[in-house]
């Protein structure tokens, strides 16, 4: 396996754990705290975003956490967040049900930050040796 695959990989799956993370906080939060569900998914969100971020940069892009990858990680993440929310509502305004919408950003935005970061994010820190 190649190196870009091998991170493609990594990348996956600990953004299924970030999600998942995310999940189980939230709910806690709600269920057993009774945080408002609002607050409770931006608690979530925050530290899910940062395990994502110090996980990516251990295990997948193998760079050490810094505040300037930081930084970008949690830009690209907003990208993330806006195109997310065009991908959706633009599929909505054309009439399809919104497990379209679901499934074409599942499809897209895990791809486009995977290419942002491995070519922004990390790159300045981690040099060429990513290719």
């Amino acid at each position: 396996m190649n190196r870009a695959s091998s991170q493609a990989w990594r990348f996956a799956a600990i953004g299924i754990a970030s999600t998942m993370l995310h999940i189980a906080l939230a709910s806690s939060l709600v269920e057993v705290s009774h945080y408002a569900p609002g607050e409770a998914n931006g608690i979530a969100f925050v530290t899910a975003t940062l395990v994502s971020y110090w996980s990516n940069s251990i295990w997948t892009f193998e760079v050490p956490p810094a505040l300037g990858s930081l930084s970008r990680f949690v830009l690209v993440a907003v990208i993330g967040l806006i195109v997310t929310v065009g991908i959706a509502s633009g599929i909505e305004r054309a009439g399809y049900h919104y497990l379209v919408g679901i499934a074409a950003v599942v499809m897209t935005v895990p791809v486009l930050t995977f290419v942002l970061h491995r070519l922004w994010t990390f790159r300045a820190r981690s040099g060429s040796s990513n290719a």
